[in-house]
């Protein structure tokens, strides 16, 4: 089955495909997959020496801050053992009305 991506809207407003047998087939297959490489391989090449980006200040920024944030911990151990302590002594106090809002949050 040969595709033909380079009129992917044809006459009939489909993409176009067909089977092809004999030689033709092979030819129009064959031609495709010696070409493409060397075109390729030349559009890689100009692309790789006019290809640079430059970032703004603003991208400039937010990299710095994905770097600071990658240093910091993912959970704040002193907040963690202030919560274990309230708990063991029995001073926590969790606020009911605020638990139900959040799991029902979750819900819609």
């Amino acid at each position: 089955m040969v595709i033909d991506f380079n009129s992917p809207n044809g006459p009939n407003g489909a993409g176009r495909s067909s089977q092809t047998t004999g030689t033709a087939g092979k030819r129009e297959a064959g031609s495709v997959g010696t070409s493409a490489p060397q075109a390729d391989a030349a559009q890689s090449k100009q692309t790789e020496s006019t290809s640079s980006v430059n970032l703004s200040a603003q991208a400039q920024q937010l990299q710095a801050i994905e770097e600071k944030l990658r240093d910091l911990p993912e959970v704040d151990s002193e907040r963690v053992n202030q919560i274990k302590q309230s708990i063991a002594d029995g001073s926590y106090k969790s606020d009911s009305s605020r638990i139900a809002d959040k799991l029902l949050s979750f819900e819609s």
